[in-house]
């Protein structure tokens, strides 16, 4: 009887596990969810799994044995309990797929308001508080400098959240 399990994938080849596993006719989930991250200076959106790593999977292990999926490319192994495959409830699987996921912002990023540190350049060490980005490669950090409040553009690497 078909159910579904949560499969454990090598770091970093989910969708090459999917990939081979469309090809096996096995069904599969993977939610994702946006992220904006700083990647090399540049705040960018990128779509990634909720679950790093994981992938459920929809099959019968009577039709398709357990040791064709875990042979697969990019899959490491069942999630298990004991000897046991875990099996994920049905209800868990259709509350994931109906769910919307908003984007997600990488803790790293600084918001309006936080506090940073310069890191490079002729302020390295000063603390400023950020304030907008200006452009995909820099932002507006605010600092106090000789008792002004004096607004600057600075590079997205020179400067990290506190």
């Amino acid at each position: 009887m078909k159910s579904w399990y949560l499969l454990y994938c090598k770091r970093g080849q989910v969708f090459r596990a999917q990939e081979h596993l469309e090809r096996q006719k096995v069904s599969f989930l993977t939610p994702l969810v946006t992220v904006e991250k700083c990647l090399r200076g540049r705040r960018i959106q990128v779509e990634e799994p909720l679950f790093p790593n994981y992938l459920f999977i929809h099959f019968d292990p009577e039709m398709i044995h357990t040791t064709c999926i875990k042979a697969t490319r990019g899959v490491r192994d069942f999630v298990r309990f004991g000897n046991q495959l875990a099996v994920v409830p049905d209800i868990v699987v259709t509350q994931i797929q109906q769910r919307t996921f908003d984007k997600s912002v990488d803790f790293r990023i600084p918001t309006p308001g936080d506090l940073v540190s310069i890191t490079d350049g002729p302020f390295v060490g000063l603390q400023a508080i950020y304030s907008q980005p200006d452009g995909e490669m820099r932002s507006i950090l605010l600092m106090n400098l000789l008792h002004q409040q004096v607004s600057k553009s600075f590079d997205n690497h020179q400067f990290q959240k506190k």
